[in-house]
């Protein structure tokens, strides 16, 4: 993938995590500007086209897709995102659990069973899928990510910090990460560090209502005047 396709994709992944669905539309679209022929940026065209949605734009998109010559993993997990945009919660993770007898050792199907157990209130189970996809990828972002925000909503802030910053270690400017690496830092009173997050964060997203209270709030404990 080229470097500012790349760019593009990854800012799309960070509109996904903030919720913003168009925005990471927009940004899928000029990744797939950068470089047509990138499947990766593909798949994920697809599977926000149906959570907006646009099943006819999404059709296309896997047409498209389907001329790359995508494997029958990539086939299955759109298939599961698409269950995923549809509110199908059980369907998707029938398909994740399908794709992984396949694919055992794939740590990217382990965590997207993750998170789709996690949204079921699966919890137990999200979590040892998430540990499983950080056992075969240790070093892995995203991986790292999906564990470290299962853990943390779980009230486990010392192993999600420990996840966490795996994440941003692999990855510096992967946002949500990095967001959630500054909030438990804050809630543990490592408030300069928490700071530095929030800032880099706020570089990015500079229109995040809740990175500019954390910076405020951080600043006033630290007893700074904010420049801002």
């Amino acid at each position: 993938m080229p470097e500012d396709s790349t760019h593009f994709y990854n800012l799309a992944i960070d509109a996904i995590q903030a919720g913003q669905l168009e925005k990471a539309i927009s940004c899928t679209e000029s990744a797939l500007t950068e470089d047509p022929g990138d499947s990766l940026s593909w798949q994920l065209y697809v599977k926000l086209l149906s959570a907006a949605g646009r099943t006819e734009d999404a059709a296309s998109a896997k047409e498209k897709l389907a001329t790359l010559g995508v494997g029958e993993k990539d086939q299955m997990m759109i298939e599961a995102s698409e269950k995923l945009a549809a509110g199908n919660l059980r369907a998707a993770i029938t398909i994740y659990q399908q794709a992984i007898e396949q694919f055992p050792d794939d740590p990217d199907l382990h965590s997207s069973l993750a998170l789709a157990l996690f949204q079921n209130d699966e919890k137990h189970a999200a979590i040892e899928a998430g540990r499983r996809a950080v056992d075969l990828a240790p070093t892995d972002s995203r991986a790292n990510y999906a564990l470290g925000h299962m853990l943390r909503l779980e009230g486990d802030k010392d192993e999600a910090l420990e996840a966490l910053t795996r994440a941003v270690e692999a990855e510096s400017d992967f946002m949500p990460a990095l967001y959630e690496q500054g909030m438990i830092l804050a809630e543990k009173g490592q408030l300069e560090k928490a700071l530095e997050n929030f800032e880099k964060f706020s570089e990015v997203h500079p229109q995040d209502e809740n990175a500019e209270t954390a910076i405020q709030n951080i600043k006033r404990e630290l007893g700074r005047t904010s420049t801002s």
